[in-house]
């Protein structure tokens, strides 16, 4: 490959992984897809509906919406830690070990400092040392509470990896720890069961479940890696901690109706999945697949398995994603870019399900609410833009009409479909590079005349890994990243 072209493709790189917003500051890695505006039928017939009894808050209704950007995967660990650095260098958050009475206390949280905006001043936005869930998962003493009792507990690794040096460089104050040397498991896999007193640990005999986790039976061989524990999801978020995310880089939480057109792939699918469909496998997402009590994994990379037809990942399953609109049973009702501000419940809507809740909240249209102050090692987010984006790099200036698609199916073996739309006869060359910048394969070389093209990659003789693949035509150029699973 000749200099030019490398360049051209260290340009594109370059430009898929740095997004830059109206007012200057950018989130690395964040990949935005454009929705167009839409008209759906939003909610579920209450025949179809599978949660509690008396609970149905789906009503089927008409919703108009604008077009808008949404994150094609959930914020992960690295981006988090990034915002948290800069917000701290500019006074907008600040660490302490809280003090007052209540689940928080002797916790150390990231708090809103005095200078951040009201919307989250001087409260906790994420708990930095976070562990797993602790509960009596299968209630076996009958009395109706989870925080009494047997304790079942949850896989060690879900935690909050993200930690805090005050005598750390500015700008490296939080940081991402590693699996396999920043933590005591032993320490951290000691528990008590609780009495018959919510939340009163029975301290009379110290437990230990090391032994029964396959994550440290050959420890720390079997440990992820700091490469992948910066693309899992980040956890431990509160509501106040996505939604200041979302207001210094000038984004926002996406509402739920968004949220939910995002999701059913606009194909009205009845699952959050990538063909609407829920394998009992955990291959179209994460999630309590083996019904156990406890679920027995964790979060895994906000681009595992396939994405849907709008080039989005994991919306159903992994992590809970919080929206902007407060909860309100009643609320649904024919509109416009609806959003519920109604704050009557004093909650937050969460949407999706996460890796250790059952199959019926990976529907498309299943609500859940919370508290804002909440936020556990199953709670994450992703972003929307109802503005138009712009991307750092040469082709910032693309003809808007041109467009290539987000390949499907994504992750794939051995093959895969890319698609483009050219709004006039153009010389087109698709190609497919690695992560080093080398040519793998040309798929288009020719005259295309304007309107849809559809072409196949056939990946058989690669290796599994992460690949680019590229599309000039004319003064239009873009590239997008596919993974190749095998």
């Amino acid at each position: 490959m000749g200099r030019a072209s490398n360049k051209l493709y260290q340009t594109l790189l370059l430009v898929l992984v740095l997004t830059s917003f109206s007012h200057g500051q950018g989130v690395s890695g964040l990949e935005m897809i454009e929705i167009p505006a839409a008209t759906f039928s939003m909610g579920e017939l209450e025949s179809e509906y599978q949660g509690p009894p008396g609970s149905y808050d789906a009503t089927v209704h008409t919703v108009n919406l604008s077009r808008y950007w949404i994150s094609t995967t959930e914020i992960t660990n690295q981006q988090y830690i990034e915002f948290l650095n800069a917000a701290y260098t500019d006074g907008l958050i600040e660490v302490r070990v809280e003090t007052a009475n209540g689940p928080d206390k002797g916790h150390t949280l990231v708090f809103g400092s005095d200078s951040a905006p009201e919307e989250y001043k001087g409260v906790a936005m994420i708990t930095l040392d976070g562990t797993r869930v602790m509960k009596d998962h299968d209630d076996d003493d009958g009395d109706g509470n989870s925080f009494t009792g047997v304790i079942e507990p949850e896989n060690p690794l879900n935690l909050c990896y993200i930690e805090f040096n005050e005598s750390g460089n500015p700008g490296e104050k939080f940081y991402l720890q590693d699996p396999a040397t920043d933590f005591d498991w032993v320490e951290l896999t000691n528990y008590y069961n609780y009495t018959s007193t919510p939340n009163e640990l029975d301290t009379t005999t110290l437990l230990n479940d090391y032994d029964n986790w396959p994550e440290l039976s050959d420890f720390p061989n079997n440990m992820p890696t700091v490469e992948e524990v910066k693309n899992w999801p980040a956890t431990f978020i509160r509501w106040y901690g996505a939604k200041a995310f979302t207001m210094y880089y000038n984004l926002d939480l996406p509402t739920e109706a968004q949220w939910e057109y995002a999701a059913s792939g606009g194909e009205q699918y009845k699952f959050a999945t990538a063909d609407g469909t829920v394998h009992g496998d955990g291959t179209s997402a994460n999630w309590n697949f083996l019904h156990e009590e406890p679920a027995k994994h964790h979060v895994y990379d906000v681009e595992i398995n396939s994405a849907n037809p709008f080039g989005i990942y994991n919306i159903a399953g992994n992590v809970w994603e919080w929206c902007e609109d407060w909860y309100k049973a009643d609320f649904y009702a024919d509109a416009t870019d609806p959003v519920c501000t109604d704050a009557t419940s004093n909650k937050k809507v969460r949407r999706g399900g996460s890796w250790n809740y059952h199959e019926t909240t990976l529907k498309s249209a299943a609500r859940a609410e919370d508290e804002r102050f909440k936020g556990n090692d199953h709670f994450g987010f992703r972003v929307v833009s109802n503005t138009e984006i712009t991307s750092l790099g040469e082709n910032n200036t693309n003809p808007v009409d041109f467009k290539l698609n987000q390949n499907y199916p994504n992750p794939f073996n051995p093959s895969t479909t890319i698609s483009y739309t050219l709004t006039s006869e153009s010389f087109v060359t698709v190609k497919v590079i690695n992560m080093l910048g080398e040519e793998v394969a040309t798929l288009v070389n020719d005259f295309n005349q304007a309107g849809e093209h559809k072409v196949n990659f056939n990946a058989t003789g690669l290796t599994s890994g992460i690949y680019f693949y590229i599309i000039k035509a004319g003064e239009f150029s873009d590239v997008k990243k596919m993974t190749i699973l095998k």
